[in-house]
């Protein structure tokens, strides 16, 4: 981040078993992919570069009112726009998307490490529980950074969950020989 210290990132990526249901976790997918898809056909259009002030005028009650949560409609038009500046500079096509995938701000989960279990907030107040697996020698590594967001994906198969921890750094003065 711009700004701050220096930090560490890494992601921790492991299964997830829902608890229940699995039908409302995988309509938000469906919903989040179908609006990002609906924000990228319009931003393609749009010559230059929006303002992050712009997209939220644009796109942001449009998308509370298809149910998303405040910190979702944000993650949609910024995905959605990182997608199409980066389709752009590499000289690409228009992005299709395809995968179900949701990226998830922390203010949307509640994840707890000890018992392994994750609690997301999906759209039209609807919540979705889910049990995640992985090693504790894994998941030990991370017990005392911050974690600050998390992607959950769909392939087919089941749910995974990549969540992205940080830690801060401290910068080493350099010794000379």
């Amino acid at each position: 981040m711009r700004g701050e210290e220096p930090a560490l990132v890494e992601a921790l990526r492991m299964r997830a078993l829902p608890e229940g249901s699995c039908d409302k976790l995988l309509e938000f997918l469906r919903l989040y992919r179908n609006a990002v898809q609906m924000i990228v056909d319009k931003i393609w259009s749009i010559d230059g570069r929006l303002s992050k002030r712009k997209l939220h005028r644009l796109f942001y009650s449009n998308l509370v009112s298809m149910g998303f949560r405040a910190h979702h409609a944000k993650e949609v038009y910024v995905y959605a726009e990182s997608l199409v500046e980066s389709a752009r500079s590499n000289g690409g096509r228009k992005p299709i998307l395809r995968k179900l995938s949701a990226r998830i701000d922390r203010y949307d989960y509640k994840l707890d490490l000890d018992t392994m279990t994750l609690a997301l907030k999906l759209h039209s107040g609807y919540e979705a529980k889910l049990k995640l697996v992985s090693s504790s020698e894994r998941v030990g590594k991370f017990r005392g950074w911050r974690n600050y967001e998390l992607v959950v994906k769909y392939d087919g198969s089941g749910f995974w969950v990549s969540i992205y921890f940080r830690r801060a750094v401290k910068a080493v003065k350099p010794r000379t020989v």
